[in-house]
């Protein structure tokens, strides 16, 4: 363009820029807009309270993140790991367990398929399996008793699966009936390692408490960390009450379900934690964050309080 020509040039660019801003918005952007800028503030407001959750959770003078491997002592940003010395013989008594739902999975699968199904290839693989876990037994770190148990529940299930390979034929009753009779056998198995577990998970707790100074001690917060199903009368969560008193289930001593690391358990305590303060903050109650804002609503419809716990 011709030197001459650019103002011009420039001020119908201006103008038409000037036209532009002052033309009727598109009624899209009219109804978006205030909610992209209510977002934006909603975002701003949650991070200011996501700052005060995590100085509270700071603030603990100690949090123990209980794993059925480990508990980890944290204080402020400070972590110190303390092992759990059976996880050899917790894994190893997992693997006999777990053919127990390998079965269940596998036949039932059969069951459903038939008898032409693809699928038995995988029950031969699986008794493979099964003849190798138990030749393995003698080189876990289970008891002399529970490896005695571990190989009769690996007969049991091996000679189901032979019958079912000879037979093509698996009907749901049969499965019911294999691991009914599987059943003592497991329940005794699993008693025993539990026992092993809480013995030693006692042990690392009581070497945690010489750690800790009286006034950590006495205001300790456990958090355990598990998946969902097992949460009701969890083994590790028995360990801590028995320890720090069943009165502090739900005020001191929590259950992270579904959350497995340190990280994740702690960021469930800030969670937890900070909503303590702004319960007590706002309503005068420390728990009542602890439920559902529009509870009130809640009770208009279902009476009383209630809690959606598996079984009930």
């Amino acid at each position: 363009m011709p030197t001459t020509h650019r103002p011009a040039a420039h001020r119908l660019a201006v103008a038409l820029l000037l036209a532009t801003c002052f033309l009727p918005a598109a009624a899209s952007a009219k109804e978006t807009a205030p909610d992209a800028a209510l977002e934006a503030l909603n975002a701003g407001f949650r991070s200011l309270y996501h700052q005060r959750t995590r100085q509270v959770l700071e603030a603990l003078p100690l949090v123990l993140v209980v794993q059925n491997h480990a508990i980890t002592a944290v204080r402020g940003t400070q972590r110190r790991l303390y092992s759990v010395p059976t996880q050899r013989h917790y894994l190893d008594a997992r693997a006999i367990v777990h053919a127990a739902l390998g079965f269940h999975g596998l036949m039932s699968s059969l069951a459903q398929a038939g008898p032409e199904a693809a699928g038995w290839t995988q029950a031969d693989a699986f008794r493979q399996n099964l003849r190798r876990g138990r030749g393995m037994v003698d080189h876990t770190a289970l008891s002399h008793a529970e490896k005695s148990l571990a190989r009769e529940v690996l007969d049991l299930l091996d000679d189901a699966t032979r019958q079912a390979l000879s037979t093509r034929d698996v009907q749901a009753g049969w499965i019911a009936a294999t691991l009914s009779r599987a059943e003592p056998l497991l329940a005794a198995f699993a008693e025993s390692v539990g026992r092993a577990h809480a013995h030693s998970m006692l042990a690392v707790l009581a070497k945690v408490r010489s750690d800790a100074t009286p006034e950590e001690w006495a205001n300790v917060v456990a958090v355990v960390t598990g998946p969902m199903t097992p949460r009701r009368n969890n083994l590790d969560t028995a360990i801590v009450a028995s320890v720090l008193g069943k009165e502090h289930l739900g005020t001191r001593i929590f259950y992270s379900e579904n959350i497995f690391s340190v990280d994740g358990a702690l960021d469930y305590l800030q969670i937890v934690a900070g909503d303590q303060e702004l319960s007590r903050d706002v309503f005068g109650d420390p728990k009542r964050m602890w439920e559902d804002l529009f509870a009130p609503v809640s009770r208009t419809l279902v009476e009383g309080d209630f809690y959606t716990e598996l079984g009930k």
